[in-house]
């Protein structure tokens, strides 16, 4: 439980680092590059609808402009003696007509106030205008543009009028604006969707229709700042609704033009940007979520799977020193052994000489026979016991190899018979072929008979676990390769070997076997042998169908 913890904890650890490392970076860079690019297209906008209103407010004061040229040119081509007659009324009347639709009406005002000639469709002729604010403008500064009035007509709608003395008297000639020609001059704004353009008297009222609502000489309800430059953006809130103004001056000051956008449209790139931004950092942290938890698992199994392998190689190394410990235990039991057995046989060849004594003076034939057989008998056992002590103690003593010369068409034959009982108690058929060109080779024959046993021993156990007791083969063949070395093949068509294992088959402590029934050293140890002994060991193997270890050894020339 207290490993899993621990994975458990070092696993949230990763994850946390894994999202937290790139995320911080990411969030960083995401936030100055949107803070930047909104600052950016904030003030292109607002310099946009800024330039927009500088333009509009030219294009418009260039038409009034035009008019009041206009006017003082029909008033210069009317001569002085004529401007009470009638054919003053007709020159006017063509003025009007001239006009192409931009003055709705035309009038001439005497010096006393009174309009002396008119022509429009309202009955304005004799009309005194001189108490009306726009003309005591005109009469004073020569031209005047004036606010939208209802006037004698009681119609919503505004004069340019100009002045000139003839005669040592003021004459203003006069002139209605088309409101619908001024009113679509004005609202010809292209700023986005909800762009839109309207004039404003000192006292807000319109002087242009608003195309979202504003009637002319209605008075808006937003309350706008007040304005000392020429030009100036802010944004407000009306009806709800955020806006972005630019208010331009105009007419001496006496309007004010509003281009004003909605906010939302004209910081559209900015939203845009921001939802981009957004599903950039949504997709991009979920990527780093996912690669994490992907990452950081992996990381976790592969930790986890390097720690049982640690723990395996432990298990195995203890198992190895126990071995190694067992090996000093048996060379030691194996010469605590062998001092008894010298006793007994020093003792049975006495009783030999005892019994010849014994027997000599006459006897029973066939109880001296008996008697003879069962010392023979037990030399032969003390004998067979001696030798095991022998191998034992000479196993367990490390001694340097004695390199002999050896024939392999005989030792192999040797080496085979070591382990045929065992595979024919297993059903499983041993053979051995060595050509007769095999050369002679020159190893440590208690080392290549380690190699050889071991070779034949997994044989035999990869054919049990396939075949069990009937169907196995297990083959020993000696050859000559083309360079004069010595070929010894071990084969078998027992379990066979998958791939992956194959490459770690000589590792130390890799064991293909069940767990219990193998030490993981015997293929390493034999691989290690044949290294030292100057040559190569090799293994081909296919799972299900058997395997093949080679032995390449120096022959010796003739």
């Amino acid at each position: 439980m207290k490993k899993e913890e621990l994975y458990r904890g070092v696993h949230k650890l990763l994850l946390v680092s894994m999202i937290a490392v790139p995320a911080i970076p990411l969030l960083l860079a995401v936030t100055m590059g949107y803070y930047s690019y909104s600052n950016t297209t904030e003030r292109l906008a607002v310099s946009a609808i800024q330039q927009s209103a500088v333009d509009h407010r030219d294009m418009i004061a260039s038409f009034l402009q035009e008019r009041r040229a206009d006017l003082e040119t029909y008033l210069d081509i009317i001569p002085s003696e004529q401007l009470t007659r009638q054919s003053g009324h007709k020159a006017i009347t063509l003025m009007l007509q001239a006009s192409e639709n931009v003055f709705n009406d035309i009038g001439l005002i005497a010096p006393d106030g009174v309009q002396v000639s008119y022509v429009g469709e309202y009955e304005l002729a004799g009309k005194n205008y001189g108490d009306a604010f726009w003309y005591r403008r005109a009469l004073k500064h020569g031209y005047y543009v004036s606010d939208v009035f209802l006037g004698y007509r009681n119609v919503p709608h505004f004069v340019v009028a100009i002045s000139r003395r003839i005669g040592g008297k003021s004459w203003v000639l006069r002139a209605t604006i088309n409101s619908s020609v001024f009113r679509k001059l004005v609202e010809r704004v292209n700023i986005g969707d909800t762009g839109e353009a309207y004039i404003l008297d000192s006292g807000a009222h319109f002087q242009t229709e608003r195309r979202s609502g504003g009637e002319l000489l209605e008075s808006d309800s937003y309350a706008y700042p007040v304005q000392t430059k020429s030009i100036m953006t802010f944004m407000g809130e009306d009806n709800g609704v955020d806006f972005l103004f630019a208010s331009a001056l105009m007419n001496d000051g006496e309007w004010r033009l509003i281009v004003r956008q909605k906010r939302e449209d004209a910081f559209r790139s900015t939203t845009m940007a921001g939802y981009t931004i957004l599903l950039i950092l949504i997709s991009g942290g979920a990527l780093i979520v996912v690669l994490a938890l992907i990452v950081s698992r992996r990381i976790c199994e592969t930790l986890q799977s390097q720690a049982s392998a640690v723990q395996l190689l432990e298990s195995q190394l203890m198992r190895a020193a126990r071995l190694a410990e067992l090996g000093e235990m048996s060379a030691g039991f194996a010469h605590e052994i062998n001092n008894p057995l010298q006793i007994m046989k020093s003792d049975l060849a006495l009783l030999d000489l005892v019994l010849e004594d014994s027997l000599a003076d006459g006897g029973d034939p066939a109880a001296r026979d008996e008697v003879i057989e069962i010392t023979d008998q037990l030399k032969l056992q003390i004998d067979r016991c001696a030798g095991i002590t022998r191998e034992i103690l000479s196993f367990g003593r490390a001694k340097a190899p004695e390199l002999q010369t050896v024939a392999l068409a005989s030792y192999l034959s040797e080496v085979g018979a070591l382990v045929d009982k065992k595979a024919k108690v297993h059903g499983i058929s041993m053979r051995c072929d060595v050509e007769p060109e095999t050369p002679d080779i020159e190893v440590d024959p208690g080392q290549l008979q380690q190699v050889m046993v071991n070779l034949l021993n997994n044989a035999i156990h990869a054919v049990i676990e396939r075949h069990g007791s009937e169907g196995g083969e297990v083959c020993v063949n000696g050859d000559v390769d083309e360079h004069g070395n010595a070929v010894i093949k071990v084969s078998d068509n027992g379990t066979g070997i998958n791939s992956a294992n194959l490459e770690k088959i000589f590792l130390p402590f890799f064991s293909t076997k069940s767990p219990g029934q193998g030490t993981g050293l015997g293929l390493s140890v034999c691989h290690s042998i044949i290294d030292s002994l100057g040559g190569e060991l090799t293994v081909e193997s296919k799972k299900g169908k058997g395997s093949v270890f080679t032995i390449h050894l120096p022959g010796i020339r003739s």
